[in-house]
């Protein structure tokens, strides 16, 4: 039953989500001209024409509206009309919306499409949507790139992914903790200490491993590499990473590696190079304020951020760099902060990417509304899935969801996202409170998300120590907290095999093993009793079906399935 307050509430959106912020949003989301990326088809066949649209508010006397395209990296360009289709009322931001739209021509896979769409105002001005600026020098850029092989790897489709925070996992043979008492501190763990532990994960059912950040960082974290071409002394070489491919391949496991495209450390060494003169060349990597002053990533001065537009030097290396490890052997990359350097930066990344390994994965982290995370569709494979996170963790964790809003959200979800586009989902990550914690430590509460997380469409991920109950102290949002690293403990290897939920994971594990077609099923809601607590659906597809019933006794949840 839905609860009105909660120990520990969740923000996983920045309580964009709770309506005063979400209008706030919507009002800016609508004033001026704007785009946000829409086009159709999401991923277009090769020759398939591409419709584009956009909308104009009244505030801004739009006489019509522009698309500037080229497909020659801006050799040549060509500009085309928008047609204006209908025009509707915004109560929430008091202004009417004119509607626009454009095809544009068919073009052949293959095709990198670069693009502004702009407004022209009275007296010859411009104004370019997203920013509002007058000139493209300031306007947000677009891109779509004609994919050849526009869907992700088929081995994504089956992936389960273990989440492994490298510092704090494991060791390694022969070497203990650094230290345990600081969190904001090193522990030790190492890749070395990962490949001594890949039988332990895959005997979980697990077939993929994504790694956060392993390049060379002055942080526990590594959300701040000082040089991406190297590996952090700390977690080890080259070489051990070799072998923890190797190791992964051997048992038929796929290795991501976590990519923070954004910004870097301050160590960085074009960032020591730009700040040490400012005529160093290094200065263009970087986005300036006023020389030394640099933009840095939610004002941590720390993390400085990379000036990713077209033809920049910094996109050129995080280019090669991408190509460099998938050489080496990973099989795709996690996304770090993909709205920070933009879809039309990722769409570059996603070519360099396919052009080494074309069975790569990639997948972004867009913590936003689903308008924003679809609108990358196209340019990577797909968004980690942090809708069905915040659904799960409000049902069965902090209960504020009833089971009306849980049901309905399952059965429109998988309507939304084109068949074609990633949606790997989970239950908590290192940014976020442990789902356990949050449940009040309720083992029924998180054996009925996981159960719920393993027979809904996308590809599971779970959170190391998930399968060892691993504890967390206090709230990440908890005064006094070192905030994100609270739930980032040392694994907990002494619980890490009888526990129950290790069991549990092993046999979700093998049921969606053999039920592959749950990656693409509809949930139909047969009967709904929200005073007494149950909910029945039907899950369909691919001529299967199962029926799934969640039920709350004595205050907490059950899930079961029926043939």
């Amino acid at each position: 039953m839905p609860q009105s307050h909660h120990p520990y509430p969740d923000h996983l959106f920045g309580d964009l989500d709770k309506p005063q912020k979400g209008a706030a949003r919507h009002v800016r989301d609508v004033l001026g001209v704007r785009h946000h990326a829409v086009r159709s088809p999401w991923l277009p066949a090769d020759g398939q024409a591409v419709t584009l649209r956009a909308s104009t508010s009244a505030d801004i006397c739009a006489r019509s509206v522009v698309v500037s395209f080229t497909t020659d990296d801006w050799a040549t360009s060509t500009d085309l009309p928008f047609t204006p289709t209908q025009t509707t009322w915004d109560t929430t931001a008091w202004t009417w919306l004119r509607h626009w739209v454009c095809e544009l021509p068919p073009m052949p896979s293959g095709t990198m499409l670069r693009y502004y769409v702009w407004a022209a105002l009275p007296g010859g001005k411009r104004a370019y949507a997203e920013t509002q600026s007058s000139t493209s020098a300031d306007a947000t850029p677009y891109a779509l790139w004609l994919d050849p092989h526009p869907n992700p790897p088929a081995w994504a489709a089956d992936a389960v992914t273990y989440q492994v925070f490298v510092d704090r996992f494991n060791p390694g043979a022969g070497r203990d903790w650094l230290q345990t008492a600081n969190l904001c501190q090193p522990f030790g763990g190492t890749l070395r200490g990962v490949t001594e532990k890949l039988d332990h994960i895959k005997a979980l059912g697990c077939n993929t491993v994504w790694l956060t950040p392993i390049f060379k960082s002055p942080t526990h974290h590594g959300y701040d590499a000082s040089d991406y071409a190297q590996i952090e002394p700390r977690f080890g070489t080259e070489a051990d990473l070799r072998e923890l491919i190797a190791g992964a391949h051997a048992r038929g496991m796929r290795l991501l590696l976590d990519f923070v495209a954004n910004h870097t450390s301050d160590q960085h060494w074009a960032m020591q190079s730009a700040l040490a003169s400012p005529e160093s060349p290094e200065r263009a990597w970087y986005k300036w304020e006023k020389w030394p002053r640099y933009t840095a990533y939610y004002d941590v001065r720390s993390m400085p951020e990379l000036d990713l537009r077209f033809g920049s030097p910094a996109r050129a290396h995080l280019l090669e760099i991408a190509q460099k490890w998938l050489t080496l052997g990973v099989d795709g990359y996690r996304l770090d902060y993909a709205p920070g350097p933009g879809q039309e930066f990722w769409a570059d990344f996603r070519r360099a990417c396919r052009a080494v390994n074309p069975d790569c994965w990639t997948f972004g982290e867009v913590v936003g509304p689903a308008d924003e995370q679809l609108s990358f569709a196209g340019t990577m494979d797909g968004t980690l899935d942090f809708l069905t996170c915040q659904a799960l963790r409000e049902t069965f964790a902090t209960r504020g969801w009833p089971l009306s809003r849980f049901a309905a959200y399952l059965e429109n979800n998988p309507l939304y996202f084109p068949r074609g586009f990633s949606r790997p989902a989970f239950i908590d990550n290192h940014d976020m409170n442990r789902f356990l914690f949050t449940a009040l430590g309720s083992l029924e509460a998180e054996h009925a998300a996981l159960t719920m997380l393993y027979l809904l469409p996308g590809q599971p991920i779970i959170y190391y120590g998930t399968e060892s109950g691993l504890p967390q102290a206090q709230s990440i949002h908890d005064p006094g907290s070192p905030g994100f690293d609270e739930a980032r403990g040392p694994m907990n290897w002494a619980s890490a095999t009888g526990h129950p939920t290790a069991g549990l994971l092993r046999q979700l594990a093998d049921f969606r093993a053999a039920n592959p077609w749950l990656g693409q099923a509809t949930w139909q809601t047969e009967t709904l009793d929200e005073a007494g607590g149950e909910a029945l659906f039907r899950v369909s597809g691919d001529g299967h079906a199962l029926r799934v019933r969640v039920r709350f006794e004595a205050g907490q949840p059950r899930v079961g399935m029926d043939a």
